[in-house]
């Protein structure tokens, strides 16, 4: 799998390619991608600006993104505003015209259009492309090779991949995403396909209770969902039973259940790229189909709180907002409302964030009394 840095260099190859080698002459289209840092990165030149800059691909987005102090140093043509509806609810966005988008196998998008965002998308990154990178034109997303390849005339030839049901989906404006259907547990479902997603599956309020994974004995790890709304969504990662999608079995999936009744996407919630970079994803364009083969890819590492603990701020205090059951916070009597003391939050942010076997000391201070806990910060899901 390539890096971020060799990204680069290919598109720094692409204005050396003939003027000749277009979508339009090319039946196949070869463009590097790198998984880094839970996202999938590639690298495209931005109208007539001869540096590449690194986007992350983000098929569970209908319309693309770039970064808004970008945008205005690059003097792109704002050409309207329109409100998104995201993770966290709807947020209104201005509308940059950002000319052609060129990628080092020469593929040009003539007509851009992004919408601009102060969010973090990513280290480096410079905006986020929609689905529509995938769903233009019959193309493989091939996490192996680091590849993303388009096929303008049809890829023809489908041997060795599974088609599985699924289908394409447009809001009329805006680019065209997939749903795929998928067993969690016993639970069939439609699920969103979404390499902006860091973690592996995500079931969306309206299928939260009938998933049976948001229940009060259940070990959980406490959460929020974040996008490009500004509310935040409280969720519980829970150790699902299988994951079935086509012929491919994930045995036992982090799914992060919102809370029941939680406003959400299309589907019953949608699959992150912890569970889509191993899979060879490939569309075919004309009849809305997926299909898929298991790759050779290893599981990602999983990350989750290993305390339990999820912590929130009042003015200058800091509060636990969540203890999950089964953790090493519930097991030292840490409790929801508990204030933690003599600690700044970067530090109490950093401490939460360490790898596992790690010890973290805390001053819990609960009905005014304080006291010193260590936690070993514990996988115990």
């Amino acid at each position: 799998m390539l890096d971020r840095r060799t990204l680069l260099g290919a598109a720094l190859a692409a204005p050396l390619l003939p003027a000749a080698v277009t979508a339009q002459t090319r039946r196949k289209l070869v463009n590097s991608i790198a998984v880094e840092d839970s996202r999938v990165w590639i690298a495209a030149q931005i109208g007539s600006d001869p540096k590449p800059r690194y986007f992350v691909i983000d098929t569970g987005a209908n319309v693309s993104l770039i970064d808004d102090a970008l945008a205005k140093r690059l003097a792109m043509k704002v050409i309207g505003q329109s409100d998104l509806l995201g993770v966290g609810g709807v947020s209104r966005f201005p509308y940059y015209g950002g000319g052609k988008l060129t990628f080092a196998s020469g593929l040009r998008v003539p007509n851009m259009l992004f919408a601009g965002t102060d969010a973090r998308l990513g280290r480096d990154a410079a905006g986020a492309l929609s689905a529509g990178l995938f769903t233009s034109y019959d193309s493989d997303l091939d996490f192996v090779k680091g590849e993303w390849r388009a096929y303008p005339d049809g890829r023809g030839d489908f041997t060795g991949l599974n088609r599985i049901p699924s289908r394409f989906i447009s809001d009329r404006m805006y680019g065209v995403r997939i749903l795929a259907d998928a067993v969690l547990g016993g639970m069939s479902g439609e699920f969103l396909l979404d390499t902006g997603a860091p973690g592996q599956v995500v079931v969306e309020g309206r299928a939260a209770l009938r998933s049976g994974l948001w229940s009060a004995d259940r070990p959980y790890a406490p959460a929020q969902g974040s996008g490009i709304g500004r509310a935040r969504v409280k969720r519980r990662i829970v150790r699902g039973g299988p994951l079935v999608i086509g012929d491919v079995t994930f045995p036992r999936p982090l799914v992060a259940v919102s809370a029941p009744g939680t406003p959400g996407h299309d589907g019953d919630g949608f699959i992150g790229l912890g569970i889509l970079e191993r899979l060879h994803l490939t569309t075919q364009i004309k009849p809305g189909t997926l299909w898929i083969a298991a790759n050779t890819r290893p599981a990602p590492a999983e990350r989750y709180s290993f305390s339990g603990l999820w912590f929130d701020r009042e003015g200058d205090d800091i509060v636990v907002g969540d203890v999950g059951t089964g953790s090493p916070a519930a097991a030292a009597g840490i409790e929801v409302g508990d204030r933690v003391s003599s600690i700044l939050w970067e530090e109490l942010l950093r401490r939460n964030g360490q790898a596992a076997g790690s010890d973290m000391a805390l001053r819990i201070v609960s009905g005014g009394k304080g006291r010193d806990v260590t936690l070993k910060l514990t996988p115990y899901l």
